[in-house]
């Protein structure tokens, strides 16, 4: 194992960022993005029973789990409270703000916490384990969606 680094504000930051890269890594449903961020026996709770991954095997089909359930999905992470067990363990709690879009492009709204105990192994901060929290997921909503337009070869 490389040394934990002794500046907890780097640790912080670190930290921090896997939950940017989780939310992107979901919403991009991009494994290269979402897998590196797990211990190989990192633990995903989303659910009581379908939404349960442990290992990296279990792990790879997580996105496919949110992909059955929303056409897309767009995360916000915020409040991110993080504690400290030694140099190489550490707990954090956030909060999440999701936007998801069903397969009939109907926007629903949902709004979770994490709890998360996270682990220094081989010169990197690593989620072991995060158990979601759904506080509400609301009814798809007769809601107009305007999608940007994409740019055109010549506008590139």
């Amino acid at each position: 194992m490389t040394e934990a680094p002794q500046d907890r504000n780097t640790s912080r930051n670190a930290l921090t960022e896997l939950g940017a890269r989780y939310c992107i890594g979901v919403d991009r449903r991009d494994p290269e993005i979402f897998l590196p961020i797990w211990t190989a026996d990192g633990e995903y709770i989303v659910g009581r029973r379908a939404g349960r991954f442990r290992g990296t095997d279990e792990l790879k089909t997580a996105l496919n789990f949110v992909a059955e359930a929303y056409a897309s999905t767009r995360h916000w992470t915020t409040n991110h409270l993080i504690e400290f067990q030694s140099d190489t363990e550490a707990t954090g709690l956030s909060d999440s703000f999701a936007l998801c879009v069903t397969y009939d492009d109907q926007p629903c709204l949902v709004a979770a916490s994490y709890d998360d105990r996270y682990s220094f192994q081989d010169g990197q901060w690593l989620i072991q384990k995060r158990e979601v929290t759904r506080w509400f997921v609301s009814e798809p909503m007769n809601l107009g969606l305007t999608y940007p337009s994409r740019p055109t070869a010549d506008e590139n």
